[in-house]
């Protein structure tokens, strides 16, 4: 891609990593990439930043997460038409930037599909994550149709149906920025070319948290007794024919991650998986606190987050 719009890019981190090496090395004239942190005592805070890239310091969050206090921190700033959220946590290749500007000018809103990867106790939920998430995500269909992934999410100010001060606003008031700004999108193209591995830790702790968070997420914005229900036949399915369904799920899975273009082995453990999937869902509903990138909070309702404090 030889030519396009000026983009503004709001990655929220405390820390430099390679991927602000690369975005800031895929920077073109016109663009400015905002690296954004909580406090001047993140290490990013000191950091040198090369040509076109400003870090921002956003403060602690009162009433949402550190991430969408961050984002809206950005749009303040940001002055350019076209946005682009993305993440500080995986690698991208050279044209990443390009690449996801150009599906946004073609096809309106459009945002690259996400995979959690990871071993330990991740490794179980993964496949099932692959198949309700990344999956539908990628195949446009379900709950997932409409919603853009902040790890990489373009969209210009006119596609939003509210204006961007408006937006910054609301992000102070919630949990999840891109589960926001997928409600003032309306239809948001998914890039197949683009499926993201994002890997994450493996450890109970770890799992435990970002099962609670994904599933609490979804519970208070649509409910999730109806998927409870199926989650639950499927595992005492599971139980009493097990020589036919961990077949049958272990090649759905397979099948799942062929299409995503996957070469994981994980996928055989989608048997193993199947029974932590009522209780992940479970979780969800009743667990009302969990910890996120450092931090506790306590997540009610959509609109009413709490941080309780700093991760025990």
């Amino acid at each position: 891609m030889t030519d396009r719009e000026p983009v503004s890019v709001l990655l929220p981190t405390i820390r430099w990593t390679v991927a602000c090496d690369q975005l800031a090395d895929q920077l073109r004239e016109g663009d400015e990439l905002f690296v954004i942190c909580d406090s001047e005592a993140d290490p990013v805070a000191d950091h040198d930043p090369p040509e076109g890239v400003e870090i921002l310091v956003a403060g602690d969050p009162e009433g949402c997460s550190g991430k969408a206090n961050a984002v809206a921190c950005g749009l303040d700033h940001a002055t350019n038409d076209r946005f682009v959220w993305t993440d500080a946590d995986f690698e991208r290749d050279a044209d990443w930037l390009d690449r996801l500007v150009a599906e946004g000018e073609a096809h309106g809103p459009a945002s690259a599909v996400p995979f959690w990867y990871g071993d330990g106790f991740w490794a179980l939920m993964e496949p099932w994550t692959a198949m309700f998430s990344t999956l539908l995500m990628y195949l446009g269909v379900g709950s997932t149709a409409n919603i853009g992934w902040g790890g990489g999410l373009t969209f210009t100010r006119d596609e939003l149906d509210c204006s961007v001060a408006a937006l910054a606003d609301e992000l102070r008031q919630v949990l999840s920025d891109d589960g926001l700004v997928s409600q003032h999108l309306g239809d948001v193209h998914h890039v197949r070319s683009m499926v993201t591995p994002v890997e994450v830790p493996g450890d109970l702790r770890t799992t435990y948290a970002r099962v609670v968070r994904f599933n609490r997420l979804t519970h208070v914005h649509e409910g999730m007794h109806g998927d409870l229900v199926v989650a639950t036949g499927l595992a005492v399915a599971g139980g009493l024919f097990p020589f036919v369904v961990a077949p049958a799920v272990t090649l759905a899975t397979g099948v799942a991650y062929a299409i995503l273009g996957l070469r994981r082995p994980t996928f055989l453990l989608s048997f193993l998986g199947l029974f932590l999937v009522p209780l992940a869902i479970l979780a969800g509903m009743v667990v009302t606190e969990f910890e996120w990138a450092g931090r506790r909070y306590r997540l009610a309702d959509e609109y009413e987050v709490t941080v309780v404090g700093p991760a025990s």
